[in-house]
């Protein structure tokens, strides 16, 4: 109830800016009511007046080639990440399919690559310097290279030396069809 009532009384307020917008430059006639509170400058709204209530002037739209940031191009990158996860379409079944060594590394660093890419993402959207300062974000940075890393060498570790993943994979499919 209360949200209704802040919504309603936002809306009178705003309804003179909204109306001389809508006039085309004519002050509609307002009581003194809506305007009790509002400072003179406010109260004259001009069409010349409007891009600064709307806080500063009105940002033009070109045509012409977008900038590149400092950090790269996230086209490329963005190309890249795409078809990788294409790729692994193909990879992942002939690597279970044709289970060897060469196959199993190759999944590992497609999964590894895959979701360190996935994980960058959300680390970058919502760890923020904006929320949480400078230093917050670069350790939520490192620490995902350090668990990408850490999982990429487990996953070396157990093709090396274990049966591998295409293998294993296998054998919890044969272990699942037999129950």
């Amino acid at each position: 109830m209360a949200l209704h009532f802040a919504l309603r009384s936002s809306c009178r307020s705003s309804a003179p800016l909204f109306n001389t917008i809508i006039n085309g430059g004519k002050l509609p006639v307002v009581s003194r009511s809506l305007t009790s509170g509002l400072p003179r400058s406010l109260l004259l709204v001009t069409p010349k007046t409007v891009p600064a209530l709307l806080n500063g002037p009105v940002r033009q739209f070109t045509a012409t080639a977008v900038r590149r940031s400092a950090a790269g191009n996230h086209v490329a990158i963005w190309s890249g990440e795409r078809a990788l996860a294409i790729g692994m379409l193909g990879i992942i079944p002939v690597a279970i399919a044709f289970p060897s060594q060469a196959g199993d590394a190759l999944m590992a660093i497609a999964m590894v690559m895959h979701q360190h890419w996935g994980l960058e993402a959300i680390v970058t959207d919502y760890v923020r310097p904006i929320l949480f300062g400078n230093l917050v974000p670069k350790l939520a940075h490192g620490l995902l290279l350090v668990v990408s890393v850490a999982t990429l060498g487990g996953l070396f570790y157990f093709i090396h030396n274990d049966i591998g993943i295409a293998n294993s994979i296998r054998k919890i499919w044969a272990t699942q069809t037999k129950a």
